[in-house]
């Protein structure tokens, strides 16, 4: 499993992949974060038409510091989504499959250090789009005149660590969905377009024309509500836990075809 770990990095380490596994969640989180504080409103009541806009009481709580990155939390999930899919599709389509299976023919062992490798990733990529987030955030509230003092207070650090563990494991739960339609597709382009297809506009037809309860069981709107740390409609531990379910169904399904299918 560790050669299959480490020989992942050597890809995760090429120009490409720190553009777009790095470069894309880091883009999404600091616009978001410049966008929130800008766009602050102080009296809400003066502004009724702008819609969308946080106030400065929202921003000056605890959870105010990483407000922007949790709002945009799907987007990093549908970074992480499409570099797992392509990261698993691509072994079939450049015919690289057969190569590691000669080194790691143990198949269980193969995918499973694969996906830690990428997991790990995403888990550098988090930590650093929050990193650079709460420093832009604290580089641009002072001049909003919005108050910082309890960002940086108990509360608000346990908050921060909170998303960003919130973050990374609805990430994570993003991939795993991107690397079971590599697996199953076996062409990054059709992995990368069905799931991204799926998680955003499917869903949300299912959940606005068809199942109005969809939002507490399906898995990409449970993912979002696991990056919030819970919503009004899922709380946070029915996501985490009905999530955890999933993940396994969906990680012995994948393995299962992995197994099973010929490499070509």
């Amino acid at each position: 499993m560790f050669g299959a770990y480490s020989s992942e990095w050597i890809k995760l380490r090429r120009r490409a992949m720190l553009l777009w596994g790095l470069g894309g969640g880091l883009f999404f989180a600091v616009l978001a974060t410049i966008f929130t504080v800008e766009r602050a409103v102080k009296n809400p009541s003066l502004f009724p038409l702008r819609r969308g806009r946080v106030t400065f009481a929202e921003l000056e709580l605890p959870t105010g510091l990483v407000h922007g990155v949790v709002d945009v939390s799907t987007l990093i999930g549908i970074v992480a989504l499409c570099l797992f899919a392509g990261a698993f599709a691509t072994e079939y389509s450049q015919g690289t499959l057969r190569n590691l299976l000669v080194r790691e023919p143990r198949r269980a062992q193969l995918l499973t250090g694969k996906f830690l490798a990428l997991a790990t990733f995403i888990g550098v990529a988090v930590v650093l789009e929050i990193v650079v987030s709460c420093g832009v955030a604290l580089l641009l509230a002072p001049g909003r005149g919005i108050t910082t003092s309890a960002w940086t207070s108990a509360t608000g650090i346990n908050d921060l660590l909170q998303a960003t563990l919130h973050v990374f494991l609805a990430s994570v739960g993003y991939g795993l969905l991107g690397a079971a339609a590599g697996v199953l597709l076996r062409s990054p382009g059709v992995a990368i377009g069905a799931s991204v297809a799926y998680v955003i506009p499917v869903e949300a037809i299912i959940v606005g024309a068809i199942w109005s309860n969809g939002d507490r069981w399906l898995p990409g709107q449970l993912l979002s509500a696991l990056a919030h740390g819970g919503t009004g409609d899922s709380s946070y531990h029915h996501s985490l836990i009905t999530l955890a379910v999933y993940m396994v169904l969906i990680a012995v399904g994948t393995l299962a075809v992995f197994r099973r299918r010929d490499a070509s």
